[in-house]
């Protein structure tokens, strides 16, 4: 009898365990390859803060980032958002400009050069209550969108973001753009970001913010400096 009993405590504790953990989990869907392109002209020829490495002297303007180009990067739509992640290698870099500031009261920053230590891209839509939105869904353009990057200078990482909902404390900035260019079976596989130029005194176009990563990871504001990008992702 005691054994009966033991057994069904210990069934009841696993079903409990297992429905927790279930709970717990968050849904991702499918995170496709794509290929990154990151231009360094916008569309009427002024120069962008955010620009490629022009990858064995393309010459074009622009340069391509993929896993198919080089095994140690990644390029992808993961779990519903823009993700380039080029840990592991020191090849590819991307030129960044984090001193640009909108103001003369901003403190220092980092030069801008081409940066490929602890480089990582990220870009998240939202709808108005700030729920995330997948690219996949974005089947016309959406102005509500972010865009990150990580970069190390020093011996110090950094972030510059723009985005409605900010990676850390620190005042508001502009917000991005992400337009779908082809849409396939109800899903849109192919997007364009760029600065949302909308007016506005609550999101200042093409204002980003610039953080250092301190002791134990926490992100600390420094202060406020333009960015301005074009970036393609499209199928591998």
């Amino acid at each position: 009898m005691k054994t009966l009993r033991y057994s069904w405590m210990i069934s009841v504790a696993v079903l409990v365990f297992t429905t927790l953990a279930s709970a717990g989990k968050t849904t991702c869907p499918p995170s496709p390859n794509v290929t990154t392109i990151i231009h360094d002209f916008d569309l009427s020829g002024n120069q962008l803060h955010l620009r490629s490495d022009d990858y064995q002297g393309s010459g074009l303007g622009q340069a391509s980032y993929s896993a198919a180009l080089d095994s140690n990067l990644s390029s992808s739509i993961y779990c519903g958002w823009w993700s380039l992640r080029m840990y592991s290698q020191s090849v590819r870099t991307v030129w960044i400009t984090p001193n640009d500031p909108i103001n003369s009261s901003q403190p220092a920053a980092p030069p801008p050069g081409y940066y490929s230590v602890y480089v990582e891209g990220a870009s998240k839509c939202y709808d108005q209550n700030l729920n995330l939105v997948y690219y996949t869904n974005v089947l016309t353009s959406s102005g509500n969108c972010g865009l990150s990057f990580d970069f190390g200078y020093n011996g110090v990482k950094y972030k510059i973001s723009m985005s409605p909902s900010l990676p850390a404390p620190g005042p508001a900035t502009g917000l991005v753009t992400v337009t779908c260019n082809v849409v396939s079976s109800g899903q849109c596989v192919n997007w364009t970001l760029t600065p949302n130029l909308a007016a506005s005194t609550s999101h200042p176009p093409t204002v980003a913010n610039l953080y250092y990563y301190a002791q134990g990871g926490k992100l600390t504001f420094i202060g406020q400096y333009y960015n301005t990008f074009h970036i393609d992702l499209t199928n591998p």
